[in-house]
């Protein structure tokens, strides 16, 4: 009895776990088309959490984005953007850095195009934004990766002296890392 009572209870925790939401940015794959000519078209969606904004900045270089590594075959001028964001696709993946030096590591495989969208104007917290394709050659699919950089929101420390830290609130930038499918570079492009 105790034993099944046991394996109940891990059981349901272990559901329990796998049920939370995720607490960070997250791009997926929403829908993959494939066209009459044999390309696939990939829709993105990108998932702001409860604590996390999307900030333009003052440059693109302190602007918040997302990125998906190693998009092979990508059709050239076929990647679009909702309103309020840009696009640009890079040999060198952008990824989320602090004082030079790179927040993640992703695999970024030379010679491979990567996707990049960069937000123009903000986006709140607990948002999700459609519209983000790209078109590729290959029609197989391997888990590839994603980054993305974002703004975290700190609420103040109640109680905390005036010119504590943390007695205010702040805003900090965060780098993340995830798996999402793309097209294999293992293919052979058509």
């Amino acid at each position: 009895m105790l034993k099944t009572l046991g394996a109940a209870l891990l059981l349901v925790s272990g559901l329990a776990i796998n049920a939370a939401p995720a607490f960070a940015l997250q791009i997926v794959v929403t829908q993959v088309d494939k066209n009459a000519d044999g390309s696939m078209t990939y829709h993105f969606a990108v998932k702001t959490d409860q604590g996390e904004t999307l900030s333009p900045g003052a440059a693109r270089a302190s602007a918040d984005f997302v990125t998906v590594y190693n998009f092979y075959g990508l059709v050239d001028g076929s990647a679009k953007s909702p309103e309020g964001w840009t696009f640009s696709s890079e040999e060198f993946g952008r990824t989320p850095t602090a004082n030079g030096y790179p927040m993640v590591l992703p695999l970024d495989v030379p010679n491979t195009p990567n996707l990049t969208w960069t937000v123009t104007k903000p986006v709140a917290a607990a948002t999700q934004i459609d519209g983000f394709t790209a078109t590729t050659q290959v029609g197989t699919m391997v888990q590839g990766e994603y980054s993305a950089q974002v703004t975290r929101q700190s609420p103040a420390i109640r109680g905390a002296a005036a010119e504590a830290p943390g007695a205010m609130a702040t805003d900090s930038k965060q780098a993340l890392i995830g798996q999402l499918p793309t097209p294999s570079f293992l293919a052979v492009v058509k």
